[in-house]
């Protein structure tokens, strides 16, 4: 059975004739082309849009505002991907520079190549970025999901300190001595403590005329 993964991409380079010939090679390789963008905000519009699977990205490409070349064009279109709809970036460039790599890391690029890249190269570049790509979701989804049960602890602790030990409580007008050591009602000792709004209402049992005579009303002086 064949197991190997075929995979959506979306190309994004600025020379149709370059672009065209990534198309191809994708076609060879039995991916899929999704989209074939030729700036970097067609290229996140797309990735929004189509969610692919990973997206091999020319560094410099014709800024549409401007009508010049942007250096950077990958770095910022690949920035916002990852804010915007995470997906794997590989950076397709003619040129190296470890300083071009860092900023490559830090804007959350999974794979960098250099041009010319014959089929192999691209395939398994495209693939290892989308491992590595699915296996640092995973993490942050396990991180998150620590990150919420920590805070729940968190909150359930502050809750039990809370209600830990005596509260004074006056026996006739039910009003709660805080901390201060002054009197305030329950519903004010609610709302400082934890921001609850307390509804009031009339229970079955009082409904019934069951209730003792001339209780006093809650948080009535």
């Amino acid at each position: 059975m064949n197991r190997i993964e075929t995979m959506q991409v979306l190309i994004a380079e600025d020379d149709a004739l370059i672009n065209e010939g990534i198309a191809s090679q994708l076609i060879r390789l039995g991916h899929t082309p999704s989209g074939q963008a030729y700036d970097g905000p067609q290229a996140v519009h797309l990735a929004c849009e189509q969610r692919p699977a990973v997206a091999p990205m020319d560094l410099q490409m014709i800024d549409p505002e401007t009508g010049r070349e942007d250096p950077e064009a990958v770095l910022k279109a690949a920035r916002a991907i990852q804010q915007r709809c995470p997906a794997p970036v590989v950076v397709l460039t003619a040129h190296e520079s470890p300083d071009l790599v860092f900023q490559a890391a830090e804007v959350g690029v999974s794979g960098y190549l250099i041009k010319p890249t014959s089929d192999q190269e691209l395939d398994r570049t495209i693939r290892i970025a989308r491992a590595r790509f699915t296996d640092f979701q995973k993490c942050r989804e396990k991180a998150d999901e620590l990150e919420l049960r920590q805070e729940v602890m968190r909150t359930a602790l502050v809750w039990r300190k809370s209600l830990e030990g005596l509260l004074g409580l006056c026996a006739w007008c039910k009003k709660i001595r805080n901390e201060q050591g002054t009197w305030q009602s329950i519903e004010g000792y609610l709302k400082d403590r934890w921001g609850t709004t307390v509804s009031h209402g009339i229970c079955p049992e009082c409904q019934r005329g069951n209730a003792p005579r001339n209780r006093p009303t809650l948080g009535s002086p």
